[in-house]
């Protein structure tokens, strides 16, 4: 499907250049900005960087949405429109990025060491970051993340879109609705863009593994054989119909007929078609996972692990290294268990006999539901003196907790954060994914919270938002190896800080989460570069961490549609602890936790080298 935009907005894609030259010349008086960069510069620089994001976000509009933005921050009506899946516009896509990133590298030089240089930097390394991978041709991706298939069973437009409507969707005014109605409209088309997209990349020998495309094929087969009357997208719609401002009731009854029409007659059949191609493709695909399989497989897998990570290692060191640091975490928790009184068996054994014993499972009930619930949500509010003391002041927006809806949990995570949105309307939460209350022992939940909250991703995201005057450009870009090595290292936060101090068992929780990220980095190497097959990666994980077995099936099929992405956890909060033990060498006891921190989390989300030299240039300035 193409996205039908005005002439004007397809002008502002195919012209980065012309504009920003415009941009340029607009530009006028001198002086300079507070951090040293002359005017001229730095408003060549703020429209460059402004064109760079209403860009992308007019190749994803859907992402504007989940983003909470107003349409004249995105310069479109986006709201409107889904993201264009087609094959024309991936190969589009790509080709704009690279004149984008020629006009980028020639845009005149703010201060160094200056915010904006930051920004600029920043957005040049996602640009190039983002060419180094999708050279190869396929998959999906943006400024990011990066995917090898153009949809798996976590992602795709057969369920984000739904997902989107649901849950982002405005719906607060006759165009709301009207706009909800067009984006159903296109959705059809955008799954069958993704299926003609699928076997397209499967004739060039890129295909999904089997277990993926079985997974797949029954996620859309259950959509295809819902009613309008089961169908979790057109009931929510219907009751969203109820609060629009403006809608008589022949308007209001008008809308129902018509998302149910569409349903019927497009949506299912589109499922449906969607369905039987995983099917199709699933008789002939890789029975075993590992993109070492595709033609130019490892030189993919190189460039996502430099993407999440910013690592020059091979995969190879990679792998030798995270064995060390399994040994080295089994070895402290095996010290850990005993002490506990749990000798016997091996440690993963034990970990697992841990979360069956007496109050460690919450009952797989209503009840029980809403009691781990509480749990998190009163876990939620231990860290704030940890922040107060190593950070700063505790986030002005405060988090929701709340469970996945059962109608996205078959192909949910097994928890997740979502910032706060821009326009209000959705608050920062964190969800998790009870399909299997077994998953979630007790124990466990302490660091869970700490990692997706405070001093976690949500202290992260707040403290970017609150504090750090990021451009739209910089706030369409994640750095995965920054946030998820953030968000790891306030695990670690958390224990130094004290908050398993009188809570044994949580700190074995803790220790089993530190073991699962540096499992996590055996796994993914050794499926995609080690050539595991999809048996030897679960067993693994069942022996070394004590998940069951249908959990470690979740986690190797995520490594196995997401290469590279599990590193980042591991090599992200490693990274931040090296720093942390730099500086305290060079400072001494005027070392202060509050400033580390904030060298970090000041510059916003921005790849670990920018970092490092962010807190360099911090400790070498601190010793004088």
């Amino acid at each position: 499907m193409r996205l039908n935009l005005p002439a004007s907005r397809r002008l502002l894609i195919a012209r980065t250049g012309a504009l920003v030259l415009a941009a340029a010349l607009a530009a006028c008086s001198g002086g300079a900005d507070p951090e040293g960069t002359p005017r001229r510069i730095a408003r060549e620089v703020d429209r460059t960087l402004t064109t760079v994001a209403q860009n992308e976000l007019v190749r994803d509009p859907e992402l504007a949405t989940r983003l909470g933005l107003q349409p004249d921050a995105a310069g479109f009506p986006f709201g409107r429109y889904l993201t264009d899946r087609s094959q024309a516009a991936f190969e589009r896509g790509r080709l704009e990025r690279l004149e984008t990133l020629d006009v980028l590298v020639r845009t005149a030089r703010p201060a160094p060491g200056s915010a904006l240089a930051r920004n600029l930097d920043t957005v040049i390394a996602a640009h190039e970051a983002a060419e180094a991978v999708l050279v190869a041709g396929h998959g999906a991706g943006d400024l990011s993340t990066f995917h090898p298939y153009v949809a798996d069973h976590m992602r795709g437009a057969y369920l984000e879109v739904p997902e989107l409507l649901v849950r982002f969707q405005p719906m607060e005014t006759a165009e709301d609705a009207e706009a909800f109605l067009a984006r159903v409209s296109q959705l059809a088309g955008a799954l069958d863009d993704e299926r003609r997209r699928l076997g397209a990349d499967s004739r060039a020998g890129v295909v999904p593994p089997a277990p993926i495309l079985a997974r797949m094929q029954a996620l859309a087969g259950a959509r295809a054989a819902e009613s309008p009357e089961t169908s979790f997208l057109v009931q929510t719609f219907d009751n969203l119909l109820n609060g629009v401002d403006g809608l008589t009731p022949d308007a209001r009854a008008g809308h129902s007929r018509q998302i149910r029409t569409l349903f019927t007659n497009s949506l299912v059949p589109a499922y449906a078609r969607f369905a039987d191609a995983a099917g199709e493709l699933a008789a002939s695909a890789p029975a075993e996972p590992g993109i070492w399989q595709i033609k130019g497989g490892d030189a993919y897998y190189r460039a996502v692990l430099s993407a999440y990570t910013g690592t020059t290692d091979t995969p190879a060191e990679l792998h030798a290294r995270g064995l060390a640091d399994v040994a080295r975490l089994t070895a402290e928790l095996d010290a850990a268990l005993s002490a506990a009184g749990l000798v016997e068996g091996a440690v993963g054994e034990r970990l697992a006999f841990l979360a069956l014993q007496p109050g460690q499972i919450y009952e797989d009930s209503d009840l029980g539901r809403a009691a781990l619930i509480e749990r998190l949500s009163q876990l939620t509010t231990r860290a704030g003196s940890l922040v107060e003391d190593q950070v700063g002041p505790v986030p002005a927006n405060s988090v929701t907790v709340s469970m996945v809806p059962l109608a996205f949990a078959a192909s949910a995570p097994s928890a997740a954060y979502t910032p706060r949105t821009a326009d209000g309307r959705n608050p920062a939460r964190l969800e998790i994914n009870l399909t299997r209350m077994g998953d979630w022992p007790d124990y466990s939940l302490p660091t869970l919270v700490f990692h997706e909250t405070l001093p976690g991703h949500h202290l992260e995201s707040a403290m970017a938002s609150e504090k750090g005057g990021l451009p739209l450009a910089r706030q369409l870009i994640w750095n995965v190896g920054y946030g998820e090595g953030w968000a790891s290292y306030a695990e670690t936060l958390a224990d130094e800080g004290g908050l398993y101090t009188d809570d044994p068992l949580g700190r074995i929780g803790y220790l089993q989460s530190m073991l699962l990220r540096a499992a996590r980095l055996v796994a993914d190497t050794g499926i995609h570069q080690q050539k595991w097959p999809r048996e030897r990666a679960v067993s693994y994980i069942v022996s070394v961490t004590g998940l069951s077995l249908e959990a470690a099936g979740d986690e190797v099929d995520r490594y196995s549609v997401w290469p590279g992405q599990a590193a980042a956890y591991w090599i992200g909060r490693q990274r931040l602890l090296d720093l942390r033990e730099r500086a305290q060498r060079v400072l001494g006891p005027r070392f202060d936790p509050k400033a580390f921190h904030a060298a970090i989390l000041g510059g916003g989300p921005r790849p670990l080298d920018m970092v490092e030299a962010d807190v360099t240039h911090w400790y070498t300035e601190a010793a004088r």
